[in-house]
């Protein structure tokens, strides 16, 4: 009996001790030690991490978890740079100390708005002859990691083709963990003109120089839940209150709203799940990206609208050979609810991400719509411009670019069962290809000339531009 309690008490003091001891091919994070920033809370930076202190990791999977925590850091928005290093001598021993060495970019963006009313660069260029009656002037005030925490707060109006004020505060890190946000917005719209139909696949508008033919108001809240990194969940509810001119309602489309109606008023309820493991958002090399949700418009309140659409976004990013990646994927949308919808929330192809190559110049209306593509990049070289004197801001004195060659396949569909014969390109199938050249300025600034033709023979050259402010 002695003998076993002196086995049991050399066990008990022995078992702490082959914890801390890990297998030989394992590392110990003694230390994650944070570099450079100034305003960004710590908790923020630690959060975006794949580890942290304390942990223990697979000696072979320590290269990989520093290159994820750079992607997510990056891909945060709040950092102009950052550099992971951790200390090689003590990795034989089975551990080591991480440091995160960040720069931090310039959070206070006060800019003069200048955009185009018109759904693209193209379409203003072209179709409406470099229009600046077609131009949107104003100010905005965006105000990045506005408590260090990651938190946005945008202020904006504008005044031109369209008045607008516009005011938003998103905060990611609601509670102790980091997995709870809530975001929350309000914006009015004014305009003169305003698209009431669309014929042969164009947008045809009215307008009237001395009123607003077209108000909106709308306001959402929005909460969202991130247990981990890469998976989210997304609950929202807004409200909306739109008018619209006699002409267009009475005269030149009844069914802008339905029923000649002028006015309608609507909540509305969604839910998003989001699995985005992409390793930079505005320009993916590698990872995946998968959303899937529904969307109730119309909750019974005012009677005006009846909505309920599903919808589902994937995409994949492959690297491979020497410097090349190829993407797929695919994306759609389906009308639960088989009547004809207000003219508004009837669009599919050609609107905000949902476009095709080689259809800058068209619309598709449609209930229902399904979109696949592929894509070829091939880098050319990549740099860091160093501008010295020339940038008194640190946080934009070294321009990291790259320049790559790019390859594009698309094809779409949108079911569109109320249009009519005069929209030929609806319940087709689209094709379009493109062939062209990127320019990626920092981390997520994209620019780009693509030659492009489509199923019905045209083609030509056209510019694109991707910058988040």
């Amino acid at each position: 009996m002695t003998r076993m309690k002196v086995f049991t008490a050399i066990l008990l003091f022995c078992l702490p001790l082959i914890g801390l001891a890990g297998p030989a091919d394992s590392v110990f994070i003694d230390e994650v030690r944070l570099v450079g920033h100034k305003k960004t809370r710590p908790r923020v930076v630690l959060r975006e991490m794949t580890f942290g202190s304390g942990q223990r990791l697979a000696a072979e999977d320590l290269d990989q978890a520093v290159a994820l925590s750079y992607n997510n850091l990056m891909n945060t928005g709040l950092f102009a740079s950052v550099e992971m290093s951790y200390d090689t001598a003590t990795i034989a021993e089975g551990h080591t100390t991480v440091t995160v060495a960040m720069r931090e970019t310039w959070y206070i963006y006060p800019v003069p708005v200048f955009s185009l009313a018109d759904r693209n660069f193209n379409v203003w260029w072209d179709e409406q002859k470099r229009s600046l009656d077609r131009v949107n002037v104003g100010g905005k005030l965006n105000y990045y990691n506005f408590t260090g925490q990651r938190d946005k707060l945008k202020l904006g109006f504008t005044t031109g083709y369209t008045r607008s004020l516009e005011a938003s505060y998103a905060f990611p890190y609601l509670n102790r963990e980091g997995s709870i946000g809530v975001e929350a917005n309000f914006s009015n719209q004014r305009r003169r003109e305003q698209n009431y139909l669309t014929r042969n696949n164009q947008q045809e508008f009215y307008s009237d120089p001395h009123s607003f033919v077209y108000r909106r108001s709308q306001a959402n809240i929005t909460l969202s839940y991130r247990k981990r990194i890469y998976v989210s969940h997304i609950l929202a509810l807004g409200w909306r209150s739109s008018q619209v001119a006699d002409t267009i309602a009475r005269v030149l489309n009844p069914d802008f709203y339905g029923g000649g109606r002028v006015e309608q008023k609507y909540f509305r309820v969604g839910y998003d799940f989001r699995n985005d493991r992409r390793d930079v958002r505005n320009y993916p090399w590698k990872g995946m990206f998968f959303s899937a949700g529904i969307a109730k418009e119309g909750l019974g309140i005012y009677g005006e609208r009846d909505g309920l659409e599903v919808h589902a976004d994937y995409r994949r990013y492959i690297p491979f050979g020497q410097g090349f990646s190829f993407s797929y994927g695919v994306a759609g949308k389906y009308s639960l609810i088989r009547t004809r919808q207000p003219f508004l929330e009837n669009r599919a192809i050609g609107f905000g991400d949902n476009g095709l190559t080689g259809y800058q110049f068209y619309v598709v209306d449609g209930l229902d719509m399904l979109i696949w593509r592929t894509g070829l990049r091939r880098e050319i070289f990549k740099t860091k411009l160093d501008m010295g004197k020339l940038v008194f801001i640190d946080a934009f004195r070294y321009i990291p670019v790259r320049v790559l060659l790019s390859v594009q396949f698309n094809q779409g569909v949108a079911n569109a069962p109320f249009v009519d014969g005069s929209n030929r390109l609806n319940n087709n199938l689209l094709t379009g290809m493109g062939a062209g050249v990127d320019f990626v300025l920092y981390y997520d600034m994209v620019g780009g000339i693509q030659y492009n033709r489509n199923h019905l023979g045209e083609d030509g050259v056209y510019l694109n531009f991707m910058m988040d402010f």
